[in-house]
């Protein structure tokens, strides 16, 4: 399969998260944050909203349990209309977008957090990044919670075949993992059920696709590896969905193989 640029008028993603987690605390951020990173983080998140959090931790010396507790700030910024947040604490920084408008903004936007970061912080590392995008399918007007054949790609739903008397299944969700292009890829997929445990009612299928890299690198290699990632979660994306969906999602400029 090939796809060229595939833009939908709508759409059904509900996140998309780009992560890093440092491969050791930056401490400085637990108590306060370099005025010039928070003027270049407020640009793309004007609305800053810091707060105080508390890290709980077990440690057990002999037969003792003890409970330990430390106090830091979590740095949260929003977009104007609350449509994004940035998050920064020692131990990681992510961006989550719950009205998202294309790839490229997304990743300008977090090549702007990244390169700020590094330039307060020139140590630090990365030791994981992750791209994930939520997509949470709903046809009202689909005739039964579970016939998703005009919709998901049939071989996707190849286990529904097992299931003789599907309107007994209160969940029914798959993960696959995978290793291409030097990512590691987490793909959930299948009819979540937000009535669970009750019978299904609402006809919703998930396909959660994470792409992520957990080695060590510069905080500059996870720009690449957030393009290549979102390829690969692009084309397993338009291999789960068929031609209906994408003319129900109002598919413009699109070039597709199938």
């Amino acid at each position: 399969m090939m796809y060229d640029e595939i833009c939908y008028e709508s759409s059904f993603l509900k996140e998309a998260i780009a992560r890093i987690d440092f491969i050791a605390p930056i401490e400085e951020l637990s108590k306060s944050l370099p005025p010039k990173l928070a003027d270049a983080l407020s640009k793309h998140f004007p609305i800053s909203e810091p707060t105080e959090a508390i890290a709980q931790q077990l440690q057990l010396t002999g037969e003792k349990v003890r409970h330990n507790q430390t106090r830091f700030t979590k740095w949260t910024f929003f977009g104007k209309e609350r449509e994004k947040q940035l998050v920064l604490i020692a131990q990681c920084v992510f961006v989550r977008y719950e009205r998202y408008t294309t790839f490229e903004d997304m990743k300008g936007q977090f090549t702007a957090v990244v390169d700020a970061v590094k330039k307060a912080f020139p140590d630090a590392r990365a030791g994981r990044f992750g791209l994930r995008y939520i997509n949470l399918i709903e046809i009202p007007d689909l005739a039964t919670p579970t016939t998703w054949g005009d919709y998901i790609a049939p071989a996707l739903l190849g286990t529904m075949a097992f299931f003789t008397q599907p309107r007994h299944l209160t969940r029914l969700i798959q993960v696959a993992e995978l290793k291409r292009e030097g990512l590691d890829v987490r793909f959930q997929f299948g009819m979540p059920n937000p009535d669970y445990p009750a019978m299904m009612k609402r006809p919703q299928f998930l396909l959660d696709i994470d792409a992520y890299v957990p080695t060590v690198h510069d905080l500059g290699e996870s720009l690449q590896h957030m393009e290549r990632g979102h390829g690969l979660i692009q084309e397993l994306f338009e291999m789960s969905i068929t031609k209906q969906l994408r003319e129900r999602m109002n598919a413009r400029s699109v070039s597709v193989q199938e």
